[in-house]
């Protein structure tokens, strides 16, 4: 049965990556020939990885588009309409979700508002921008992306655009095989598919339909986002952490996985009585309002801890250990996300990411408390 424990870390883990980069929520590869490409491929090795990884990255900061992303995870789609404009010097964007409870999430550089109409409630929250896909600050690492094999596989058409079809081999089971439509002029991700082991599809998204270039208007979007009348506002921050510094030592990581970030993420009061029930969670999910998001106590707050190779994350979520929340240890699986739970001492540790199981357990079963 899937834990609503689980279900309210990946909600935690998908937002920030929703609120970090627009097409960052699931990646894939296949192998020559698979269904979706349409005809054999042939595979032409390419000789740098990170130099495709920047070019995508630079698509995304620099070019303007609009259109609607549809993502198919362990059978469940969503789907939302994205505006995002940018110049290379500052990037603003609008996602409305176009299924389940309407909301608007808005990003101006490091600023994100979110507004939860029927309810009438925002949460406005500062922060560093935060790793998605690809994470630029570990891509241009050297040695980051040596996990995996980059290939050239061939040509195809996405959302009405021509598109160059790269696929990104793991050379380990610490990590999802993955295939990626790039629009040929500009670099930009169209279309990311996610396989398992067996070589099916176990998550794809993609955008249905796109207009690149796109005469988006910088200040309407400004304005909408600013438009807080009426509104019951929610303010928070992440404050940077150090693991060592909180009491946590994290030992023998996967293979190519980096520390990108820790923060301290607040709480709020009545946010337990949440937990308790699995609808509470799964519309935390969602992206529901934020009076179910979170559940823990106030006093001591939720320490998370994000790892990447470069290309998909890790979070390493920490809290006290309450048993009449946390009842016995759990894994759960939506399309490409896996999550773990599990009781250490009185601390309750979950870990959440676009990865295989055993991912998961190496970074679960490696944390280690220690005096802080």
């Amino acid at each position: 049965m899937m834990s609503a424990r689980l279900e309210q870390r990946r909600g935690v883990w998908r937002s920030a990556l929703v609120a970090s980069v627009l097409v960052g929520t699931g990646l894939g590869w296949a192998t020559a020939g698979s269904p979706g490409l349409g005809k054999a491929a042939s595979v032409t090795p390419l000789g740098d990885a990170q130099a495709v990884v920047r070019r995508i990255q630079d698509a995304a900061q620099r070019r303007s588009y609009s259109g609607t992303f549809v993502v198919n995870a362990g059978g469940v789609i969503s789907s939302s309409r994205i505006t995002h404009f940018a110049d290379g010097r500052q990037q603003i964007e609008r996602i409305e979700a176009l299924d389940g409870q309407m909301r608007r999430l808005y990003r101006h550089n490091d600023t994100v508002h979110v507004f939860w109409p029927k309810t009438r409630e925002a949460s406005i929250e500062q922060r560093e921008l935060l790793p998605g896909f690809p994470v630029a600050n570990i891509g241009d690492a050297p040695g980051a992306l040596d996990a995996y094999e980059l290939q050239s596989t061939t040509a195809d058409r996405a959302a009405g655009h021509e598109a160059q079809v790269v696929t990104l081999r793991p050379r380990d089971t610490y990590r999802y095989a993955q295939r990626l439509w790039l629009e040929r002029q500009s670099g930009l991700l169209l279309r990311a598919d996610t396989l398992g082991a067996r070589g099916e599809v176990i998550e794809s998204s993609a955008f249905s339909e796109l207009q690149l270039d796109a005469p988006v208007q910088p200040q309407v979007l400004l304005q909408e986002m600013r438009r807080l009348d009426g509104y019951r506002i929610q303010r928070s921050s992440l404050p940077r952490c150090e693991l060592e510094r909180e009491g946590w030592l994290l030992r023998a990581l996967p293979p190519s996985f980096t520390l990108v970030r820790c923060v301290q993420r607040p709480l709020r009061p009545g946010e337990r009585a949440a937990a308790r029930s699995a609808s509470a969670a799964a519309a935390a999910q969602a992206g529901a309002s934020p009076a179910g998001a979170l559940a823990s106590d106030t006093s001591t707050g939720l320490l998370q801890a994000t790892f990447s190779d470069g290309l998909t994350l890790v979070s390493i979520f920490v809290e006290p250990f309450d048993a009449s929340v946390h009842h016995r240890d759990a894994a759960a699986a939506w399309g490409a996300t896996q999550a773990l739970s599990r009781r250490l001492n009185d601390w309750w540790i979950t870990a959440v990411g676009d990865v295989p199981l055993v991912t998961l357990q190496q970074f679960s079963s490696g944390m280690e408390r220690r005096r802080p």
